[in-house]
């Protein structure tokens, strides 16, 4: 019987680092308070704030990532990322995922593109939108924080004030669609 368990212990021990091995960070680039970027690439190099930074990935479903003073958080969720940093002075805060390669899905379904980021939306539709939830937040101080390319509608997500709570606006070809909050009221 031990024979059989040391058996069984050395083949897990064994297939820990090779495991280990395959798990790497994702491709993905987010947006983080304080104007911190990160970004992978499709090797497992990350970079923050455009400096290469380390990477440890801990397992298939969780890395972080270290460099220019912060710590990197990144979760993967039923197919989607959860990105958080933590920075000097018990700075901390959750990143916008702008950019994301899909998992493979195992063929059941193929993978959905990875988002377009702010290049292909067209500046009068970003315009439109801040007009839009300017007026409807009635606060001229609302800025771009994202937008994503689409062929239904483009979908530009806007901060407001000096925390920048974001707003969510659909539009197309100048005309807004939808304009939306995304501040979980819940939590206020």
């Amino acid at each position: 019987m031990k024979t059989v368990a040391r058996g069984v212990s050395l083949s897990l021990i064994l297939s820990l680092p090779a495991a280990a091995a395959l798990a790497k960070v994702p491709y993905f680039a987010a947006k983080c308070p304080a104007d911190i970027s990160v970004e992978t690439d499709r090797s497992g190099r990350a970079y923050v704030s455009g400096k290469k930074a380390s990477v440890r990935s801990m397992n298939a479903n969780y890395s972080e990532i270290r460099g220019a003073g912060v710590t990197i958080s990144v979760a993967r969720d039923a197919g989607s990322l959860i990105v958080s940093y933590t920075g000097k002075g018990r700075a901390h805060g959750v990143c916008e995922v702008v950019e994301q390669e899909q998992a493979e899905t195992g063929g059941a379904e193929p993978a959905p593109a990875p988002a377009r980021v702010a290049d292909d939306v067209p500046a009068r539709d970003k315009q439109a939108c801040l007009r839009a939830v300017r007026k409807t937040t009635h606060n001229p101080k609302a800025a771009v924080l994202n937008a994503v390319s689409s062929e239904a509608n483009n979908t530009v997500t806007v901060g407001v004030g000096p925390q920048k709570a974001p707003w969510r606006c659909l539009v197309k070809r100048g005309k807004v669609a939808d304009v939306m909050s995304q501040t979980d009221e819940g939590a206020l």
